[in-house]
């Protein structure tokens, strides 16, 4: 499989790509909420406010950026079949945005994906495929599905549309804390913080991002410390929507250009703000969900500027979510 797929973009965001998205996403997605905690805000020593992303309608911010790809192909081709790889998340987001669209979807995840992920998407209506270990093995499954079949592909990450989507996270947050003066976000395969960084500079040049990778998969990191595209032979980290051993060159050359800094937290401090998320903001997160408020709580994070963390998700199976809570951090 190489190149672009049927559907595909991998043009320049622009800031009318943002706003077409909101005007797409308004009614079925979002805002989330914008909450700030007072026993979080002594744990961490600061206030802080977290973009409550897990509490959209399929528990992750994958649906902003598959809502808005599918309404764009739905209105250039009417009945449009979906076809995505994803390691979760993205493909809740694909399955709900079809059942609400009236398209078709088929999902191909890796067999590590949580299971209530994949029971999630065939309740609404997806077919579900198991590809592999690792995302990459999926979506390798699903391209040359799609470059065999008519159907159009939704990439996770690596799209306009997709990035555009996510880009809303800012456009809310500024609408919600307009003297926001840092944003602290997970960093996968790159998408999220693409779309947030874009979104951000063009409202406010002098907000800073910071992007978090956990550190059992730390992509991008290695990649800006080499100067160029290098893939990890190996991943072993809680936050698997993090989980990718190759970088979307389209995402790198984003990340490069408007995210301010990369961090890589300790996967201990993930499990440790899962723990503390649920205790102190009533939230559950999964890893990939809990990953910037580790590095923020492992201080990592400029302490001075007015931040809000993204909580990207809460799909955790709760056997390893209640593994976490009890887990002694002391």
């Amino acid at each position: 499989m190489a190149g672009i797929l049927k559907g595909q973009r991998q043009d320049t965001v622009t800031w009318e790509d943002v706003k077409r998205a909101e005007s797409r996403l308004a009614g079925h997605v979002g805002p989330s909420p914008l909450v700030s905690m007072e026993f979080l805000n002594m744990l961490a020593g600061r206030k802080v406010w977290l973009k409550a992303e897990s509490l959209l309608p399929t528990g992750a911010f994958k649906l902003r950026g598959a809502y808005n790809k599918i309404a764009s192909l739905s209105e250039q081709f009417g009945r449009a079949d979906i076809i995505t790889a994803s390691s979760g998340n993205h493909a809740l987001g694909v399955s709900f945005a079809s059942k609400t669209l009236g398209q078709r979807a088929v999902v191909y995840v890796p067999t590590v994906t949580p299971d209530a992920k994949k029971e999630n998407c065939r309740k609404l209506g997806a077919t579900v495929v198991e590809v592999g270990d690792v995302y990459d093995e999926a979506y390798a499954a699903a391209g040359a599905a799609c470059e065999d079949g008519d159907s159009y592909y939704v990439h996770p990450v690596a799209d306009t549309d997709v990035v555009a989507g996510q880009g809303t996270i800012s456009v809310e947050i500024a609408a919600q804390l307009p003297d926001v003066q840092q944003l602290v976000v997970p960093l996968g395969g790159g998408g999220l913080v693409s779309g947030i960084a874009f979104a951000a500079k063009a409202i406010n040049p002098r907000i800073r991002v910071i992007a978090v990778q956990a550190e059992g998969s730390p992509l991008f990191k290695r990649c800006i410390d080499a100067g160029t595209l290098v893939d990890l032979e190996t991943v072993d980290t809680i936050a698997d929507g993090m989980a990718c051993k190759r970088a979307e060159p389209f995402l790198y050359e984003m990340v490069k250009r408007y995210v301010d800094d990369v961090v890589v937290v300790p996967e201990r401090m993930i499990r440790y703000a899962m723990q503390m998320a649920a205790q102190h903001a009533k939230l559950v997160l999964e890893g990939s969900g809990a990953a910037a408020l580790g590095a923020l709580l492992n201080g990592q994070i400029e302490q001075k500027l007015k931040t809000v963390v993204i909580a990207s998700g809460g799909n955790v199976d709760m056997s390893r979510f209640l593994a976490v809570l009890h887990e002694d951090f002391s």
